[in-house]
């Protein structure tokens, strides 16, 4: 439990658990806080990052796993679960209170992710910054 009361659902840690070991094969899974509990807002197998992108509330917080496929710098090819804590600067101040509060309740249960990535705009959240933070853990 985070410091904010807030709780991971069972469904989330199974779905994490079955995505990272490649059972199930969402690209990115986007997750909310509903009545002080972490669940899954949306899951695709969409290539495009535009689509999770747009996935992401313009104006509300969220948590999302996506599965980074990159070249790591000596040319190997590589794969990274990570992890995108999402708190736009138009959101609530509560909401990114409680997401923020609650980040490491997170990160505890999903047991496995090395890469996150804090964002408050798109311009924060590009491929090329995806794959930078990936390469520093390859």
């Amino acid at each position: 439990m985070a410091q904010t009361g807030v709780t991971v659902s069972d469904e989330v840690i199974n779905e994490f658990n079955e995505m990272k070991l490649k059972r199930i094969n969402p690209k990115f899974i986007v997750y909310s806080i509903v009545d002080g509990v972490i669940v899954t807002d949306m899951r695709s197998e969409s290539d495009n990052f535009e689509d999770f992108l747009n996935a992401l509330p313009e104006n509300d917080c969220r948590y999302a796993i996506y599965d980074m496929d990159f070249t790591t710098t000596d040319g190997r090819p590589g794969n990274k679960l990570v992890m995108v804590s999402w708190a736009p600067d138009t959101a609530k101040v509560k909401s990114k209170m409680v997401y923020a509060g609650s980040k490491d309740a997170l990160t505890r249960s999903l047991v496995g992710v090395s890469t996150k990535i804090t964002a408050t705009d798109v311009s924060e959240l590009t491929v090329d910054i995806m794959i930078e933070a990936c390469r520093k853990f390859a």
